[in-house]
């Protein structure tokens, strides 16, 4: 079974001091103003990989709770600022027009953080890095996706020092697995740039792996295109696997969680007896094209996309909704057997 992903980032947090309207709840620090002024000057909020590369540029290697455009004076903004019991710790603000709106970034306390990085790199670079608290993480794994959509695992030296080759012009995605009692989870996801920055990839001179699938069989239809070009069987579409997909994601929306355990299934307690190997994807964003996207920039996720054991797929997507936003939950169900009941 394999990671879940939610459309929030990592973060890199430096803190900074705390503004006197925020000192009840959330701290408000530098990195997460600049990411929220470069939005503002965007005037667009980026979606997909884009937000991890912009969050990057601004020395922010890590989860994202939330971006929001919000009236700057309202009871949702105190709501949020003031909340001492949610996932948010830390925030910025940007002044989004003159009547008053502003940009809000929330995020998350790090589970662990990278260092001694940079963001961009000249093409053909040694990237060598650190991760401040990797050695706390539950079993933890860490793979980088390359331009080509490569995975390969790479493993700190005995000094702790991550290195991998940025061979070719593109993006780079380090992930970092955790295996925790509820399931593998993403501790961190972040980019670098090599042969350009993030200015080069908001062009369109670099390229970001991106989807423009809007349904789930649109995603079936892209996935298995990737998986013949690479000289891998397509999945075949299953009515049983659809099913599992729409009951997990619905659940998961209701239980507004991103774990494999849900709130009131697992997929090992839904499968067919005659299965004899399965994993699930978990994606959320602001529509299937988002969440597909944040799976295929996933190194781990997108292992299990191209496993050449599965035979078998299912998609279905729920919404999950909240006072202050929603998103759409994506699960994909790979499985090999006898799969349809």
């Amino acid at each position: 079974m394999r990671i879940c992903l939610c459309s929030a980032i990592l973060i890199s947090i430096i803190p900074g001091p705390a503004r006197a309207e925020a000192i009840v709840g959330l701290q408000r620090i530098p990195q997460l103003d600049s990411l929220a002024s470069d939005i503002a000057m965007l005037r667009f909020i980026p979606s997909g990989g884009m937000l991890p590369v912009l969050a990057a540029s601004n020395g922010w290697y890590g989860l994202l709770s939330s971006v929001r455009l919000l009236p700057g004076s309202s009871y949702e903004l105190d709501a949020i600022l003031s909340d001492t019991a949610g996932d948010c710790r830390y925030y910025g603000t940007s002044i989004w027009s003159s009547g008053g709106d502003i940009i809000l970034v929330t995020a998350p306390p790090p589970l662990c953080l990278p260092y001694g990085l940079r963001s961009s790199v000249d093409t053909g670079d040694e990237v060598m890095f650190s991760i401040d608290g990797y050695e706390y993480l539950n079993n933890p794994r860490t793979a980088v996706g390359t331009p080509e959509m490569e995975v390969v695992e790479i493993i700190p030296d005995s000094t702790g020092i991550f290195q991998f080759t940025a061979s070719a012009d593109g993006v780079y995605w380090v992930e970092v697995l955790s295996i925790t009692e509820s399931g593998p989870s993403i501790a961190l996801l972040f980019p670098i740039i090599a042969g350009g920055t993030a200015a080069d990839v908001f062009s369109g001179t670099i390229e970001l792996t991106s989807s423009e699938a809007s349904s789930p069989s649109e995603i079936l239809d892209e996935l298995n295109n990737i998986r013949i070009r690479r000289g891998i069987p397509a999945l075949e579409s299953s009515k049983t696997l659809d099913s599992l997909a729409s009951i997990r994601a619905a659940d998961l929306a209701y239980s507004g969680s991103s774990s494999h355990f849900g709130l009131n299934t697992s997929l090992a307690e839904l499968l067919p007896g005659g299965v004899t190997v399965y994993g699930e994807n978990i994606g959320r964003g602001k529509g299937y094209q988002e969440a597909w996207s944040m799976i295929l920039i996933s190194p781990f996720h997108f292992s299990t996309c191209i496993c050449e054991t599965y035979t078998h797929a299912g998609l279905s997507g729920s919404v999950d909704s909240s006072e202050y936003e929603w998103q759409l939950v994506l699960v994909q169900i790979f499985a090999a057997g006898e799969v349809e009941e």
